[in-house]
């Protein structure tokens, strides 16, 4: 059974209460004839990878890990950047100048942002982006106001020309009361260049259109071939379809979330790649285990009858069927035994024994399985005594030091289409408030990340649990993690204080187990 194959009914187990409310879960996206042939099955494992992302990964992490203090197996840079707020202000160019316009228009951004809840829409964005690859945000005109949204893979797609974004498509179902053909609203915005009063110019415009997908075909509908449903849903929203509508901003007033600068599996796209999807050895471990368990039952099978009363029935609401299952380690099973001669009975046959077949294959397998799972979510074996062995001080400080550089590698792939945005969205708040200046083009919003190596008392206390777990780490390199912006010279200084308060040679004892440092020379 293949790994995918596993993921899919991973997902279909967790969605399945739609079974009750008479619908499923198709795990093949419906609106994929829309999208350019080239993105088609790089979006199909997207869908699935931002399905599991938002359904089952919490679940695999509950059952496979009982211990540790953890983040799901979604990857910690995601998490850290959207888990932290942003610090966000507006410069001009003419440093000289101190006018205190510089501080005025941060805090009407700041407000603006605070009002629209932009702290969710940041946490959205990234972890859509962590589960599906790329997100995207974009800005809306709501009452007279610019709103900020964050959209997942399975909302939008983008049309690329020389590799940079040429068009972005948002689409939303429209519900059918019949639901034979599937019918889209899709949002193109793009920027083009119009002649007014003999004048060109250069702008964002928004259009409008409906799309119908019948036996994989996409059909688009002019204005007046629309059916009764589409139209109500059409006039409720108050647009106009087939109709560019300019933004009143230069650029497409959306902007695209990378997870990853580049894609190992589809490297033709410009386009991300899922956090989960780095999660190969995971989800090979996951089936290599699930194969070697089968494996081992097929052999059973060949030793083993067991009775009906053993095993338990549970009801699939997935496939609408009944299943059985029996529990190898705790159920009784019985053995043939004696012969088969006529006249010979039942009781004679047959005697009952502890079912007993997991061989030393098997739970090396397991363990092998249990080892990448925890490593894929950022822990270390021996955190849950897996590889029976000690941790050194050298692959703790290797976990965190990776851990920076993708927290890194994130803040710089999200930086510039952030600092787009917002300055956007300043001009557009502006554009819009009365009687205020528009925003100058010397003007920039800059977008301030927390620093990865600032000192948080529960990551701190739980690391050096570790280390001294690992009785592999000294007192130097405990000041610098406590102190990582310090001088050699105050650690050294620090270090000293120590030795004196703690009576401390100032030379460690060779023989000292495990590094420790102890009183001698």
């Amino acid at each position: 059974m293949g790994v995918w194959s596993r993921l899919t009914s991973f997902i279909q187990e967790k969605f399945s209460f739609l079974s009750s409310k008479g619908d499923s879960y198709d795990l093949t996206p419906k609106y994929l004839p829309m999208l350019p042939t080239n993105q088609r099955q790089w979006n199909e494992e997207a869908f699935l990878s931002l399905s599991w992302a938002r359904g089952h990964v919490p679940k695999l992490h509950d059952k496979l890990m009982t211990a540790g203090t953890g983040n799901e197996i979604v990857t910690v840079g995601a998490e850290y950047i959207a888990g932290k707020p942003l610090t966000i202000k507006v410069v001009g160019l003419e440093t000289e100048k101190d006018d205190g316009e510089d501080e005025k228009l941060t805090n009407i951004l700041n407000e603006a942002l605070r009002i629209t809840k932009f702290d969710q829409v940041n946490v959205k964005a990234i972890e859509l982006a962590g589960g599906g690859g790329v997100s995207a945000l974009k800005i809306d005109i709501v009452n007279g106001k610019p709103h900020i949204r964050a959209i997942g893979i399975n909302q939008f797609w983008v049309d690329f020309r020389d590799g940079l974004p040429h068009r972005f498509n948002f689409f939303q179902e429209i519900e059918m009361e019949y639901k034979s053909d599937v019918y889209y609203l899709v949002e193109s915005r793009e920027v083009l260049t119009t002649n007014v009063d003999g004048e060109s110019k250069t702008g964002g415009y928004v259009t409008y259109s409906v799309q119908k997908i019948s036996g994989g075909k996409v059909t688009p509908l002019a204005s007046n071939k629309l059916p009764d449903e589409v139209n109500r849903f059409v006039a409720n929203l108050n647009i106009q379809l087939n109709t560019p509508v300019a933004l009143g901003i230069e650029g497409f007033g959306a902007y695209l979330i990378q997870n990853t600068p580049s894609n190992s599996r589809y490297p033709n796209l410009e386009l991300g790649e899922s956090d989960l999807s780095q999660c190969h050895d995971l989800l090979l471990g996951i089936d290599y285990t699930f194969t070697m368990y089968m494996r081992e039952l097929e052999k059973t099978k060949t030793k083993v009858a067991a009775s009906e009363r053993l095993f338990s029935r549970k009801k699939n609401v997935v496939k609408g069927k009944d299943e059985w299952s029996f529990n190898p380690d705790e159920d009784y099973y019985m053995l043939f035994k004696g012969t088969l001669d006529a006249g010979a009975t039942v009781k004679d046959m047959m005697q009952f024994l502890q079912g007993e077949f997991r061989d030393a294959n098997y739970r090396e397998t397991m363990e092998y399985f249990a080892q990448k799972a925890v490593s894929k979510a950022g822990y270390n074996p021996s955190t849950f005594n897996l590889g029976n062995r000690e941790v050194k001080a050298t692959e703790i400080w290797s976990l965190q030091d990776a851990t920076v550089r993708k927290i890194e590698k994130k803040k710089r792939l999200i930086q510039n289409p952030y600092e787009q945005m917002l300055w956007d969205f300043l001009y557009l708040l502006m554009k819009l408030r009365e009687g205020a200046t528009l925003l100058s083009s010397d003007t920039r919003v800059i977008v301030e990340f927390p620093d990865p190596m600032a000192v948080n008392l529960n990551e701190l206390s739980s690391t050096l649990n570790n280390m001294n777990s690992a009785v592999a780490m000294s007192v130097e390199e405990k000041v610098k993690l406590v102190h990582p912006k310090w001088e050699d010279d105050e650690v050294q200084k620090e270090v000293a204080r120590i030795y004196l308060e703690n009576m401390i040679g100032e030379v460690p004892d060779p023989e000292a187990i495990g590094g420790k440092e102890t009183r001698g020379g």
